[in-house]
């Protein structure tokens, strides 16, 4: 699971037709390049999560390549000059299991909802990949206007695929289509519930839309935080993921120890920024999964 916030909390994602229509198409263009299945995507004003699958091992170029490029197109739009995004580091939350990688999905598809912004996904005006999700299973996208030279070398028009999580193979399309709408319609009750207990007033799709893209939340943002890298609900299969990750810097770092003394060494299966540099040879990377 992929998350990235703008610089500041602002509005600048705040959803509208070029915006929508330029995260689509730099997501896409991105997603091809670099081999990356995207699973689900949600756009909030100053945020987004997205569900991917790396078989390649390129996800770091990827994001570097996306978000680079949807800054520059956002920029374009909003007529400024800033860096778009926060200086934090994009999270990357490694979907242990099955229930993991549908727990963090509906989270994000929902996302909407829990800040009561609207009463129903499909209501939400930004990008949502679950309106695709539930019918063709993609979106073709026209390359924007703005910032994009029309005589350069990018496609016209690109289509994105939405791939069902590989976890989820087994069902059949409808059962999977099922599982999503049960699982929606749940937490639009829930989320309808706390309005209604606690008569808190929902915002609406004009009212979200009408939002400055250089404003942002009144709440204050929590700080200094855990920035957690693995999720799942098993707390054995969440302690031998962090034991592997754990297992992997020690390897790593002794790798690198052997590497400044002069010596051969191959590097553990994992590293990335000295591979692709071709300074190290690694570890033989497992089969693709």
């Amino acid at each position: 699971m992929i998350t990235r916030r703008c610089t500041q909390r602002l509005f600048l994602l705040r959803p509208d037709p070029v915006t929508n229509q330029t995260f689509l198409y730099c997501l896409a263009l991105a997603a091809q390049r670099f081999g990356i299945e995207i699973n689900w995507v949600e756009v909030m004003s100053n945020h987004y999560h997205a569900g991917i699958h790396d078989p390649k091992g390129t996800y770091p170029e990827f994001l570097r390549y996306f978000h680079s490029l949807l800054a520059r197109g956002i920029n374009a739009h909003r007529r400024r000059w800033e860096n778009l995004w926060a200086t934090e580091q994009t999270s990357v939350l490694e979907l242990v299991d099955a229930d993991a990688v549908f727990d963090k999905q509906i989270y994000g598809l929902t996302n909407p909802l829990k800040d009561h912004l609207v009463d129903k996904v499909h209501n939400w005006p930004g990008v949502s990949s679950l309106r695709y999700q539930l019918s063709s299973g993609s979106v073709t996208v026209q390359r924007p206007k703005q910032f994009f030279d029309p005589a350069g070398n990018l496609p016209d028009e690109l289509t994105l695929e939405f791939v069902r999580p590989r976890e989820f193979e087994h069902l059949s399309e409808e059962e999977w289509k099922d599982k999503l709408r049960k699982a929606i319609a749940d937490k639009e009750r829930e989320f309808a519930g706390q309005r209604a207990k606690k008569n808190i007033r929902l915002l609406g799709r004009k009212a979200v839309r009408r939002q400055s893209p250089f404003s942002s939340p009144k709440t204050s943002a929590k700080r200094r935080g855990l920035s957690p890298r693995v999720a799942t609900r098993n707390k054995w299969l969440r302690i031998e993921a962090l034991q592997r990750n754990k297992l992997f810097v020690a390897q790593y770092r002794d790798a690198l120890r052997q590497l400044r003394c002069g010596e051969d060494v191959l590097f553990p299966v994992g590293t990335y920024l000295l591979r692709v540099r071709g300074l190290v040879s690694c570890e033989a990377q497992p089969p693709p999964v």
